[in-house]
């Protein structure tokens, strides 16, 4: 029996709809995939943003004779893009909640930084670089040397597994210890593993006009809570929770660190998103060799101003040595012998390489020129009263060649040179 012409032009174009439909769908499907994957781009260059901020800032903020280079500003608690005056104690033991908000863009000059859902981005910072206004008045709050600076944020990775652990207080192993500071893409409102349902609405009597939260304290407005942005894991991940963390930098306490945040995404049961938060940590590697370069530049601009050179104090030999800050004098020069003064801690960290009649020749670690008559050359090192002889040539009438270390993790060190 065959098919009437009818009865097959309809199976045809039944054939023809059902094609049309698996198009459509299939279509619609790359859409979703293409536009996900613009908005983890999206995320992806607002955090990279941020982190690259946050470094900048500490490394290159004006600084004077009392306070210098390091420091990251307090979080934005209320919304309004501006930083926090303080954000707990130096130790860490006061004043948690206080360095957990929303990243302060402007106080870092950013644009209103959203990532790919229009969220604006959270921040994290360590109890040991947050900025202090009276910081001049302690003498741990000015040390931020690279025996001392060390990170007290622990981040996990989606395995619960840390990359960065906030509990290591061995300055040998800082680069592997806790991060400096985590910024927090939230990403869109979910329930919480803990069943808490994120709202993010400016309530009214919580939010004025300009949408700054007016709560006291801050986060009692929804806008403001953490908890209403930041995700938590579920046991088999470690139950870690991005809306609340611990950072202490005071000796015993530095254990309770491994509460810290954990990279995103993490699905729970039926592939249901339990943490949908994407971080960006910066480490003691990322900003310790920028803080570096720039105690490295502050004293070599006030050896710049003298004439002629003072000597070193030798420690390295008759022409390299530590510097003797009471002979700057100079109005612009931030290395002061009295205290207050930051440069008491890093002056054991930095070496001064005053040059021959001919000059000093700067080489990369395989010899390859890199400056050539230099009057002097300034090296801070990662380890205090030490001596890279190894790297140094020095002549009876002064030093001739310096030879740079690559910036290996865990090692950084910075070399400057004056002609």
């Amino acid at each position: 029996m065959f098919a009437s012409p009818q009865r097959g032009a309809g199976i045809f174009l039944l054939a023809l709809f059902l094609f049309a439909i698996l198009a459509s769908l299939t279509a619609i499907g790359m859409s979703t995939r293409a536009t996900e994957s613009q908005r983890l781009r999206i995320t992806e260059r607002a955090l990279a943003h941020a982190r690259e901020a946050l470094v900048a800032y500490a490394a290159e903020r004006p600084i004077d004779a009392e306070v210098g280079p390091g420091y990251l500003p307090c979080p934005d608690l209320d919304d309004d893009g501006w930083s926090e005056a303080t954000c707990g104690s130096l130790s860490g033991h006061l004043g948690q909640a206080e360095r957990l908000g929303r990243l302060p863009w402007k106080t870092l000059g950013l644009p209103d930084l959203r990532d790919g859902h229009g969220e604006r981005l959270w921040y994290a910072v360590s109890s040991k670089h947050k900025g202090l206004l009276n910081c001049a008045a302690s003498r741990d709050c000015r040390d931020l040397t690279p025996a001392s600076a060390l990170g007290t944020i622990t981040v996990r990775g989606t395995r619960g597994v840390p990359f960065h652990d906030g509990a290591i207080a061995d300055a040998a192993r800082a680069a592997d210890g806790g991060a400096v500071a985590v910024v927090i893409a939230p990403g869109p409102p979910i329930t919480r593993a803990d069943g808490h349902e994120q709202r993010r609405a400016c309530v009214p009597g919580e939010c004025d006009g300009g949408g700054r939260c007016i709560a006291e304290p801050a986060y009692r407005a929804a806008r403001c809570d953490p908890r209403n942005y930041l995700d938590v894991a579920p046991g088999s991940a470690g139950a870690e929770d991005n809306a609340a963390f611990v950072d202490r930098n005071d000796g015993a306490a530095r254990a309770g660190n491994r509460d810290g945040f954990i990279q995103g995404p993490i699905a729970g049961a039926h592939g249901v998103p339990v943490v949908n938060d994407r971080l960006a940590a910066v480490g003691y590697a990322d900003l310790m060799p920028r803080v570096m370069a720039r105690i490295a530049l502050e004293a070599a601009h006030c050896l710049r101003l003298s004439s002629p050179l003072p000597a070193p104090i030798a420690a390295c030999g008759a022409h390299a040595g530590r510097l003797d800050a009471a002979a700057f004098a100079g109005s612009t020069c931030n290395l002061r012998a009295e205290e207050p003064a930051w440069w008491t801690a890093w002056k054991p960290f930095i070496v001064y390489a005053r040059a021959a009649p001919a000059g000093l020749e700067v080489v990369d670690e395989e010899g390859r020129p890199l400056a050539s008559h230099r009057r002097l050359a300034v090296i801070a090192l990662q380890s205090p009263d030490q001596c890279p002889l190894e790297r140094m040539q020095c002549a009876a009438d002064g030093c001739t060649r310096i030879e740079t270390r690559p910036r290996v993790r865990g090692r950084p060190d910075a070399v400057v040179s004056i002609p």
